[in-house]
């Protein structure tokens, strides 16, 4: 069953609302995530089924979005400095393409790739 989940522009034209659905930063997410070549998105969760984690999770509540991303990262790559970089270019890249500011991204790191 596919997510209806809806960001909605406040500053809409007069006929009618703009909306993007919550795929639409998936996307982005996953994009920006695939570029750094020293993290790689945690296919191990890459299925979603009920109780599991999904590569990205983003929501919104609110009409305010929420991103957490599954990560595994190189080895001997400063972690911390890594998944901070991350989580501006995820939000940068969204507001870039979407013009919608991110509330929160959460970068969890499952795993070391050596």
């Amino acid at each position: 069953m596919a997510r209806n989940e809806y960001y909605t522009y406040k500053d809409s034209p007069i006929n009618g609302d703009i909306m993007m659905s919550v795929q639409v930063f998936d996307i982005i997410t996953k994009q920006v995530a695939a570029e750094d070549k020293d993290i790689k998105l945690d296919t191990s969760k890459g299925f979603s089924v009920t109780g599991t984690k999904n590569l990205v999770n983003c929501t919104i509540k609110d009409n305010e979005v929420y991103i957490t991303v599954h990560v595994r990262i190189k080895y001997g790559t400063n972690i911390t400095a890594k998944t901070k970089e991350l989580q501006k270019k995820i939000a940068s890249g969204i507001k870039e393409m979407a013009a919608v500011t991110v509330k929160s991204v959460d970068v969890v790191v499952e795993a070391i790739d050596f």
